[in-house]
């Protein structure tokens, strides 16, 4: 939970009012919402939201919705969107095509990305979905417009984040609300301009880890609104615990 802590402490100093921020966080909420309270990170999250932090929660039972609703993340989930936060639901790609990590199957179809995303809608009522390991190239496009014309369909009111980790191919980022166009530690977030070639800042984003200070918390949100982006996703901070 410190590290929950340490990101709202940096949100509240970044501005002269806590949380009046047009940076928008978006919280990878890999931890399960335990019934003690002093446990369960979620609650720091509501908390968070109840104070008017722009925060967006991507939630992720287990590499994906898993395999049935559970009742601790529903009672989490409302409980964090009744007070403003705002829920999208973890689906992997593999990339659109044939090279993942060793711990999924080698491919994923569209029709299995999709059936992940109808679970979150079904169990959940997120507000949308966070797309992992999207590709970049040109010839991954069809897989990508697929998902997301069919996502669009059917949840109209839903927001797509993409998270190719990298600046994609122009053709990707209409297919996304938010775009994360960069993944990578606090020293190369700082010291590299990672908007360079971008046609649509404001719809991108950046994933940041090893942010071990509130200070360098600060640093991060800084160069984010200098350059426009909108949304800092911050992983495992602090980097000790």
């Amino acid at each position: 939970m410190k590290r929950l802590k340490t990101l709202f402490a940096a949100l509240a100093l970044a501005s002269a009012s806590p949380f009046a921020s047009a940076i928008e966080i978006i919280v990878p909420a890999y931890f399960y919402p335990s019934w003690m309270p002093s446990l369960n990170e979620w609650h720091q999250l509501t908390w968070a939201a109840q104070q008017g932090a722009d925060v967006t929660a991507i939630m992720n039972p287990g590499n994906g919705p898993g395999a049935a609703s559970n009742s601790d993340y529903v009672t989490s989930v409302n409980a964090f969107r009744a007070a403003g936060g705002k829920v999208i639901g973890y689906v992997y790609t593999c990339y659109g095509v044939n090279h993942c990590t060793s711990e999924v199957p080698p491919t994923r179809s569209t029709s299995e990305v999709l059936a992940d995303a109808q679970k979150y809608a079904n169990w959940y009522g997120v507000d949308g979905v966070f797309l992992d390991e999207v590709a970049t190239q040109p010839s991954a496009l069809p897989f990508y417009q697929t998902v997301s014309d069919s996502l669009r369909a059917a949840h109209p009111d839903w927001r797509i984040v993409g998270n190719p980790g990298v600046a994609p191919s122009a053709g990707y980022l209409p297919l996304a609300n938010t775009m994360m166009s960069f993944e990578g530690s606090y020293a190369s977030f700082i010291n590299g301009p990672f908007l360079a070639g971008l046609t649509n800042a404001a719809s991108t984003g950046a994933i940041v880890h090893s942010v071990g200070t509130v200070t360098q918390m600060q640093e991060v949100m800084a160069l984010a609104r200098a350059s426009a982006a909108k949304r800092v996703f911050k992983r495992f901070i602090p980097s000790s615990p």
